[in-house]
């Protein structure tokens, strides 16, 4: 990775970076109704703790009772026993509670916090989506929902534990003598400055190797999809490059992390440590002075330790810690992304001609993709659009359901803009036919079927004799329950076409999109495919991307774009009369007609 971009990364990393109370805040909001179990899980580890004290209790009453002289008698011992059954009751009673609650929860708030997710995803517009690796994303809903769970289900009740033996013991010593309990609190005061110090330089690093897992992820995605292209031009070699450098920009910033947490986490533990000896010093010499008795000198030399190995081992969940807060971090780039506005007062189209008012779009800015584009499309028309490659013509189908809003002017349906029709009708209204199609990893009916909710077995028969994909499904050897694999990669690409044009023809929308889907098919599919659009599009409003002009020849009017303007429009017979730029294409498409292989 190249420096300017280690110092972007570093940037965006300490911009993110929380307090841990800010990050305790962000969990607890999240945790929604969960919050009892959470808190639940909590507390009962910090009894468990508690249950714990009992023993070192029991075992401190017998030390200072001997220190003082008394005999020992079985009614001692069996009290003291029955303090020690008590305490190991106690700890298996409120360890075993912990984990219910504790897992229970945080396998419940990390299944609602993906479904939110999921939720929020389908919301917010595609430039969001195309901006990132598809492996980031996964990683956020796999990798960082996994260590947000490990966090609720395991860290944060073992931070509770740490603290509940110290406070007994603690409680204990100010109680016998405050001056040996200040000289044990004292270490405890250096050295947590140290450990918060540690914790925020972990914050940053943390995002940044979440960052770089995610993006070995990507990687690795990417290099197993492109696996039959690698083959292919025997680039096996060079595909790894890509997710090999991904895995040692991971590798080393793990590595960068351990050793620059190293001497900060040694010298939080070696100042807390400092505390022993301290205490020491200070009750023997209270001790020889005569103002500490032989029992709580005692007390004190054997409880010690008991204060501060507990507290070491939050060393041990800072790393989980700080790595759950950067997953968190991850997943607030998601939960707060600027979704798409929804209308507060959603009105209803009177009719479906699409008119596109003045319109101009940009990608990024300062690039614009559209220029104050105006046409409209009469109801139950034909609308042709046609230019060079990166004219804008897929730009004004992905502008009309919204997957990006219009940077100036309007699009309206029925005469009201699309902003201020609902998400859910405006979906309702609009079908879609994509050029590159996908499917679901399923089977054939769950594909088709995924164009109406609660379609019938009938009804997805007869919308697959209308795509003409009826005769090859049946021929298949478990007919409409085969499975297509992910992304159809069992069928042919005028297999795949014709489901997704059943999917439509399910859907029965008003309005049709149509990015033209023959381009790359071979001519017996092209025919079955233009017979099932024919039928499709039947009194629909149809707008087509077009990039065989033999197709749109009926057209009620044909758009010819070129660089983000219409430069021309019209219908067939009256563009070839204007002799401009569609008789220029409409010429070049006669000469490839005409080219055979081998032509010189």
């Amino acid at each position: 990775m190249n420096p300017s971009a280690n110092a972007s990364q570093t940037a965006a990393a300490a911009s993110e970076v929380r307090s841990d109370l800010d990050s305790l805040k962000r969990i607890w909001a999240l945790a929604g109704p969960q919050r009892g179990k959470v808190l639940r899980g909590i507390a009962f580890r910090f009894a468990q703790s508690l249950s714990l004290g009992l023993a070192f209790g029991a075992l401190i009453w017998v030390v200072t009772g001997l220190a003082d002289g008394r005999p020992l008698s079985w009614v001692w011992i069996a009290q003291v026993t029955g303090i020690v059954a008590l305490s190991l009751g106690g700890q298996i009673l409120f360890g075993y509670l912990s984990v219910t609650h504790s897992w229970l929860s945080s396998y419940q708030l990390a299944g609602g916090l993906r479904l939110s997710i999921l939720d929020r995803l389908q919301r917010l517009p595609m430039g969001f989506h195309l901006s990132r690796h598809k492996g980031d994303t996964v990683a956020v809903l796999t990798t960082d929902m996994e260590m947000l769970e490990s966090f609720i289900s395991d860290a944060l009740p073992r931070i509770a534990q740490a603290f509940g033996l110290p406070v007994i013991v603690l409680g204990y010593l100010f109680w016998r003598d405050w001056t040996v309990a200040l000289a044990a609190l004292a270490s405890i005061a250096v050295a947590a400055p140290v450990f918060l110090w540690s914790s925020r330089r972990l914050a940053k690093l943390g995002i940044r190797r979440q960052d770089m897992q995610a993006e070995a992820g990507a990687r690795m995605i990417e290099y197993v999809q492109g696996m039959a292209v690698i083959r292919a031009f025997n680039r096996i070699a060079k595909g790894q490059e890509s997710f090999l450098d991904a895995l040692r920009d991971f590798r080393d910033i793990s590595v960068r992390m351990t050793a620059q947490l190293s001497m900060p986490l040694v010298l939080f533990g070696a100042l807390l440590m400092l505390g022993a000896p301290l205490v020491f010093v200070v009750a023997s010499a209270r001790y020889f002075a005569g103002d500490l008795d032989a029992g709580t000198l005692t007390a004190a030399l054997v409880l010690v330790f008991s204060v501060y190995t507990p507290l070491l081992g939050l060393i041990a969940v800072m790393e989980l810690t700080r790595m759950a807060d950067a997953s968190l971090t991850r997943i607030d780039r998601i939960m707060t992304a600027e979704t798409l506005p929804e209308p507060a007062q959603p009105k209803a189209p009177q009719g479906f001609a699409v008119t596109f008012d003045d319109v101009s779009f940009s990608y990024t800015p300062g690039a614009p993709v559209l220029e104050k584009i105006s046409f409209t499309v009469p109801e139950r028309t034909m609308t042709a659009i046609v230019g060079p490659s990166g004219s804008g013509k897929s730009t004004i189908l992905n502008l009309l359901p919204r997957f990006w809003d219009v940077s100036a002017g309007r699009i309206t349906i029925g005469g009201g803009d699309i902003r201020q029709i609902s998400e859910a009708q405006l979906n309702a209204l609009i079908t879609v036919v994509f050029q590159d199609v996908y499917l679901f990893a399923g089977t054939i009916f769950d594909n088709i079927a995924f164009g109406r909710a609660g379609a019938s077995q009938d009804e997805v028969e007869a919308a697959a004799r209308a795509a003409r994909a009826h005769d090859f499904i049946t021929a298949m050897p478990d007919g409409y329950h085969s499975r297509v694999g992910e992304g159809g990669t069992t069928l042919s690409g005028g297999e795949r076409q014709r489901i997704s044009i059943a999917r439509a023809i399910l859907k029965d929308a008003p309005i049709v999109l149509l990015d033209e889907s023959t381009a790359a098919i071979d001519p017996t599919n092209e025919r079955a495919i233009q017979e099932a659009l024919a039928r499709m599009v039947a009194d629909k409003t149809l707008i087509v991307v077009a990039h065989k002009l033999s197709t749109i020849q009926s057209a009620d009017q044909i758009l010819v774009l070129d660089r983000g303007e219409i430069i021309e429009r019209g219908d067939h017979e009256s563009l070839l009369a204007l002799n401009g730029r569609y008789n220029t294409l409409w010429s070049y498409r006669a000469q490839a007609a005409r080219w055979r292989v081998g032509q010189s």
